[in-house]
């Protein structure tokens, strides 16, 4: 009995130092680490709206109008003093007309919404009457509003004028206005950031209006070259 409690107690011995010794688990320490913080990706800052840029000038030009004007003439009445009868000769119609030209000056102001597109105002007078052969001088203004499509390279630019304008005529102390459709092109150069110089054909009348009994206004053109100032 000695004998086996004696055994027991060796083996008990035994067991614990084998566990003590290392036989049992030993966890591994965990490196240091830093935390990382997680990468955010830049957003560029969008692109500021432009701003809508107002803007005045004026121009010197050349316009050229155009006239027709028809008249029936009556024919009158003969008398046959021999067979003592009377006729009666046959109305005629008599047409004439022509063109002239008459310096202009323009005045325009507008806004430039974007880079493709702007709205201009115009006022356009005959310096002078255009003074038509066989006709009394007639004197002539124009104010319009236009849609104004543009391309811009570095320093230039080209566009398009489409819209509407009022036409005044005086011919023989009377007074006769029109409104018609009116367009154009053009191009402009900068000089500096704030001043452009440019030139331009615009269609300022064609509607045709009577301005007499006799005379109607078919065409007027004008060339500009001026000046655009942006303040």
């Amino acid at each position: 009995m000695k004998t086996l409690t004696k055994l027991i107690g060796i083996a008990l011995i035994a067991s614990g130092s084998s566990l003590f010794a290392g036989g049992g688990f030993v966890p591994t320490p965990e490196p240091d680490v830093e935390p990382v913080e997680p990468a955010i990706a830049e957003i560029p800052d969008a692109p500021e709206p432009k701003n809508i840029q107002p803007y005045v000038g004026g121009a010197i030009g050349s316009s050229s109008a155009e006239v027709s004007s028809e008249a029936k003439v009556c024919g009158g009445c003969q008398y046959d003093k021999l067979n003592q009868t009377s006729t009666k000769a046959p109305d005629t119609i008599l047409k004439w007309g022509g063109s002239d030209d008459s310096a202009t000056g323009m005045v325009l102001a507008g806004v430039e919404i974007n880079d493709y597109l702007s709205i201009e105002g115009r006022l356009t007078k005959a310096i002078s009457d255009y003074e038509i052969k066989d006709h009394k001088p007639i004197s002539f203004y124009n104010a319009a509003i236009y849609l104004k499509p543009q391309y811009k390279f570095e320093q230039a630019t080209i566009y398009a004028l489409v819209g509407y304008g009022y036409s005044s005529f005086d011919f023989m102390g009377e007074s006769t206005s029109d409104t018609d459709f009116q367009y154009g092109a053009g191009a402009s150069y900068d000089i500096t950031d704030d001043l452009s110089a440019f030139a331009d054909y615009t269609k300022l009348y064609g509607g045709g209006k009577k301005i007499s009994e006799a005379t109607t206004m078919k065409d007027v053109d004008s060339v500009n070259l001026g000046i655009i100032y942006k303040p």
